[in-house]
């Protein structure tokens, strides 16, 4: 049986749920963290006609040349032995980057998302142009680290100020930039200090995130309960209400394009809905969360992702 490879940490809830679901279905999973390598697992490839060939032996082994699909769902930075010196561990995982990462991605088999795509799509600006070309409904932007570009850009308008990463690694967690307002009047010399993502404040009767799998969408809309919600959702769950929604044709055929684009299997989309129906595409995670969606709005993405795992074309 040629196993189904999902490289990710040991605590991932949405992991646990797909592979007990893979599992049901008679599967061969095989979970693997690479912050096992190279301290509690090994490589052992040689190269043939085909490809790359050999094992990836942890705390279960599996035969690279078999594998039949891969999902790139949140595996950890590579650990090397604290005795050793700065330089010898930024080395190390310098090396196992190229070659472990390089080793896997060589794999011609389905993955969700290959790690290059996932990279390349994560940049907002790449994002935003994309889903522009593709017709997709887009707010007014800049990136700018210039204050008076910034100010004449909100004229008299407040304006909506967003992260351009993904936050940032610290000893609490990951640190995100939450979404704020921001007036003109407010703008100092201090936006030369980086690039900033200012956009046109959309007025939302609701937002939606809609989480592709393949061919298939998921569209919930996220209905928020407080001001704070409002301005962005992630900031207080509890307020959230969820219910799946349907979707524009037009808005389909752009977030297809998008996706073909951008090279992306799976995504995570976040829109929101205009008091007079417009969708307007804010962004997409392409290693976005889901399986809170699945149990709040009792939508079968757990199965959808089994069933994708499942395909063996590329």
């Amino acid at each position: 049986m040629r196993p189904i490879l999902i490289l990710t940490g040991r605590d991932d809830l949405t992991a646990d749920a797909v592979v007990e679901e893979l599992v049901s279905r008679g599967e061969h999973v095989v979970r693997y963290d690479t912050a096992d390598f190279p301290t509690a697992s090994r490589l052992a490839v040689s190269l043939t006609g085909d490809g790359w060939t050999g094992s990836l032996a942890g705390s279960r082994a599996v035969r690279l040349e078999a594998v039949k699909s891969v999902w790139w769902r949140r595996p950890n930075e590579f650990r090397t032995p604290d005795d050793w010196s700065g330089n010898a561990r930024a080395l190390a995982v310098s090396e196992a980057r190229s070659g472990l990462l390089g080793v896997l991605g060589s794999l011609p088999v389905r993955w969700i998302n290959h790690p290059s795509r996932d990279a390349a799509a994560n940049y907002k600006p790449v994002q935003l142009a994309v889903a522009a070309r593709c017709g997709l409904d887009v707010p007014r932007s800049v990136i700018t680290s210039d204050p008076e570009h910034a100010r004449t850009f909100m004229g008299d308008d407040t304006v909506v100020y967003k992260g351009l990463g993904g936050g940032v690694l610290g000893p609490e967690g990951r640190q995100f930039l939450p979404v704020a307002l921001v007036s003109a009047d407010q703008v100092d010399d201090g936006v030369s200090g980086t690039c900033h993502l200012f956009q046109e404040r959309v007025d939302k009767a609701y937002e939606v995130r809609l989480t592709v799998i393949g061919d298939r969408m998921f569209p919930v809309a996220i209905h928020a309960g407080s001001e704070a919600a409002r301005l962005d959702w992630r900031t207080d769950y509890r307020s959230l209400t969820y219910e799946p929604i349907t979707m524009p044709v037009s808005v389909q055929k752009g977030v297809r394009a998008l996706m073909d684009e951008l090279g992306l299997f799976f995504g995570a989309l976040d829109f929101a809905v205009t008091p007079d129906g417009r969708w307007v595409f804010f962004e997409v995670n392409p290693n976005g969360q889901w399986h809170w969606l699945a149990v709040k709005a009792e939508i079968p993405l757990v199965d959808a992702m089994a069933d994708a795992l499942q395909g063996e074309s590329p």
